[in-house]
């Protein structure tokens, strides 16, 4: 008896020993998870605190919808800014403040889209509930978004499905309805729908399709308006939807889905009160006449091109700086009462107009039918301020359509090599313009010399400086070896802020410019604009100085003055040293001067700049300078094709007739020139580079270096000729055949030549 009283309690205190460990281990597990969701807990509070918080304040700054921007430029005589231009909304999307609304209208609004709106504080969190239930469940997610969450995804860019995107809605939702009524919110909600027919806000819905105010329209017509913006291409009742039903070929038009979302608004309406059930019936059997109605598109004025550019600058900006929508940065660009401070010069645009509103300038038809085209940017040197440009020839009679000074990306062709080749060399010691290489091919293949130069011979030894004023194509892929294409790539992209194609993959083919031909011939995979080329080139006549081209320098609230965009803050960059400058300029003032740019000459400056002529002749570029202002000119047909032999480079006359006109009247100015204490001018050979020896006396010219970079060798390419024995006659004996001679009085400023060698590549050769 004793022993099973003793089994028996031995027992239960083993049990109790087994729940009271099992307690413990639910209770450790327990307290490990309020102890990870406490962390997480705060982790959450501490993310939303420092992440959310502090990018969830949006705020309208008192914005009035109907205030007109204007762009303005500064008088180069007086000093003072005068009105250039007032900006019209090209959008259709006409204001209408929230008392020109008829009631039926807001409530239709509030009854399908939000029927918590008035009781809720941005959030319904009974919809959001179910919203994230039906995402876990897999079941259709019903939407969960308020008319202040949907307000706020139209006038920012944060679209996206994320977590991050979904929370930070959540709370901006919630701060905006600390900061304006629900009045205010309907009026922006209804100002901001997309309601199809290229119609924004109830206004030009309104027009468009029931030809009337809309504070005229009737409970049945609101109710139809609000039924489109759920889906416009399905519930536009003008639209040519057609769905056709397989088992009965019935067919259901865009105007029939209208109705039935009508008919679901009015049934929602009159449930949640805001309409009787006559009303309700009367809406139901009203008859909709759609009056396909006036459009109510403001914007009939023709912007110039340099207003075109400006207005997609300060877009751009306004979106990236404030993370506005394009829709929302649109309105207050176009109707936000904006002061906009350009760069234009107003004389120097002249000039720009004067010869491309012009035809007769550049006046070509190819045979397909295709008017040649031409763009033009001017810079300023001082600033790096754009004061001019044109995206095309001849009249303009669009606003904002494709502008060819900046959209165009173009082949470069030889006008790259300044960039690309010789101020890369130059800046790292590999050349002067006094050193030489061999004009012949980089390398043959199949019997075929590459590069092949325009004019289809090799010349044997040149000078880089003859290289570059005559644009010799072998010259420059062997000096871009030694460079290397990575390193001129690099200068391209972080000395220059030309974006090139590092790697790109199209089906079986990869693409890239860091090559020797796109790099030293200009042949890139996308291009480049003439507004990169002007910037590009205008640090050289800014020893070596980068300046981020801008199209203005302010952007103002009028109502404020507060400053909205600032583009004042800009830091130069030294890009280039100014030996590298003072070298480079003197070269491509060789190209002007005697060289392949003589056409763009002119009296009165200096002139700097390079031609560029793409294989086939598709497309032709003058970028050049003077001590004030840089210009990149390109010319070719919007879809390629060959120019016309007999039309030469018109991009070298046009440079020519443009800033001859900018500089009329203008001083004389010199190039900067770095210190001459530093300089030597030394007289030299011409062909070598080196100096003079006894033969060279047809062959001298004298040029500045700087002190380290004097030539020390003598040049041996030129011998003393013995005598020829007379023939008895008096006459020098003529040679045998096959024997080499030196050509009179060498070639092209008085350098000797080497015999030519015929050109194998059948294709035209790129200059």
């Amino acid at each position: 008896m004793e022993h099973n009283r003793a089994r028996r309690d031995t027992r239960a205190k083993r049990k109790r020993k087994k729940r009271g460990r099992g307690f413990k281990v639910i209770m450790t597990i327990v307290l490990i998870f309020v102890i990870t969701m406490a962390m997480l807990a705060c982790m959450a509070a501490a993310y939303i605190k420092n992440v959310i918080l502090p990018e969830a304040d949006l705020k309208l700054d008192e914005y009035n919808p109907n205030l007109t921007s204007t762009m303005y430029y500064k008088n180069p005589d007086t000093g003072n800014y005068v009105e250039m231009q007032d900006l019209y909304a090209e959008e259709n999307r006409v204001w209408v403040e929230i008392d020109e609304m008829p009631q039926d209208l807001l409530d239709a609004a509030v009854a399908i889209e939000d029927k918590r709106f008035y009781k809720h504080n941005g959030v319904d969190w009974i919809r959001t509930a179910k919203a994230v239930l039906c995402m876990f469940t897999g079941a259709n997610v019903q939407g969960g978004s308020t008319l202040t969450q949907q307000l706020i995804k139209n006038i920012t860019t944060e679209d996206d499905v994320t977590v991050k995107r979904k929370v930070m809605e959540i709370f901006r939702a919630l701060e905006f309805e600390k900061n304006y009524s629900k009045e205010d919110i309907l009026e922006w909600y209804l100002n901001y729908i997309y309601l199809g027919q290229r119609c924004n806000g109830v206004y030009t819905a309104s027009y468009k399709y029931f030809g009337k105010h809309v504070s005229e329209l009737s409970l049945a017509e609101c109710a139809s308006l609000i039924g489109i913006t759920n889906n416009p291409s399905k519930y536009d009742p003008l639209g040519h939807l057609e769905i056709v039903d397989e088992e009965t070929g019935e067919v259901t038009t865009s105007r029939d889905f209208n109705k039935q979302r009508q008919e679901l608004i009015l049934k929602s309406m009159l449930e949640q009160d805001y309409i009787t059930k006559e009303e309700y019936d009367a809406a139901m059997a009203e008859e909709l006449n759609f009056d396909n109605g006036k459009d109510t598109q403001a914007n009939s004025a023709i912007y110039t091109w340099y207003e075109d550019a400006v207005i997609d600058q300060v877009l751009e900006d306004l979106m990236e700086t404030y993370d506005w929508s394009e829709e929302y940065a649109k309105t207050k660009l176009f109707s936000g009462g904006l002061e906009i401070y350009t760069c234009m010069n107003p004389d120097v645009q002249a000039a720009v107009d004067e010869i491309y509103n012009n035809r007769e300038n550049l006046n070509f038809t190819s045979a397909s039918g295709q008017a040649i085209q031409s763009a033009i940017t001017i810079i300023d040197n001082e600033t790096g301020d754009v004061v001019a440009l044109a995206g095309g020839v001849g009249e303009k009679t669009t606003s904002r359509g494709w502008n060819r000074a900046i959209d165009s990306l173009r082949p470069p062709g030889s006008s790259i090599k300044p960039l690309s080749v010789y101020a890369p060399a130059i800046e790292l010691g590999y050349i002067t313009p006094s050193s030489t290489y061999e004009d012949s091919p980089y390398k043959t293949e199949n019997g075929k010399g590459w590069p092949v130069n325009a004019t289809g011979r090799y010349q044997g030894t040149v000078s880089i400086a003859k290289a570059v004023r005559e644009s010799i194509n072998t010259v420059a892929v062997k000096v871009l070896d030694d460079v290397g294409t990575q390193t001129s790539y690099e200068f391209m992209r972080d000395r220059f802020h030309i974006q090139l194609v590092e790697s790109r993959g199209v089906e079986d083919t990869n693409f890239t410019d860091i090559a020797l031909a796109p790099l030293a011939l200009g042949g890139l995979t996308d291009g480049v604009s003439t507004y990169q080329m002007a910037a590009a080139y205008s640090v050289f006549p800014r020893m070596g100085t980068y300046k981020e081209p801008r199209l203005y320098s302010v952007v103002l609230d009028s109502s404020t003055q507060e400053v909205v965009l600032d583009n004042t803050q800009e830091v130069d960059e030294n890009t280039l040293s100014e030996r590298t400058c003072f070298y480079m300029t003197g070269m491509l003032e060789d190209v002007v001067a005697a060289g392949t740019g003589k056409n763009a000459n002119f009296v009165g400056q200096d002139v700097a700049g390079k031609t560029g002529t793409t294989t086939s002749r598709k497309d032709l570029w003058f970028v050049g300078y003077t001590p004030y202002y840089t210009a990149a000119v390109w010319t070719g047909y919007d879809q390629q094709e060959r120019l016309a032999s007999q039309l030469g480079n018109p991009s070298t006359t046009l440079w020519q007739k443009v800033m001859s006109k900018v500089h009329a009247g203008l001083p004389y100015k010199e190039f900067a020139q770095p210190d001459t204490s530093q300089m030597k001018a030394v007289t030299v050979c011409a062909v070598s580079g080196k100096l003079p020896g006894p033969a060279c006396g047809g062959h001298l010219t004298t040029q500045y270096f700087f002190v380290d970079d004097v030539p020390t060798s003598t040049c041996t390419l030129h011998k003393i000729e013995a005598p020829k024995p007379s023939t008895g006659d008096g006459e020098a004996t003529k040679p045998s055949e096959g024997e080499a001679t030196e050509p009179e009085g060498g070639g092209e400023g008085g350098e000797t030549t080497a015999p030519e060698t015929p050109a194998t590549d059948p294709t035209t050769p790129t200059e």
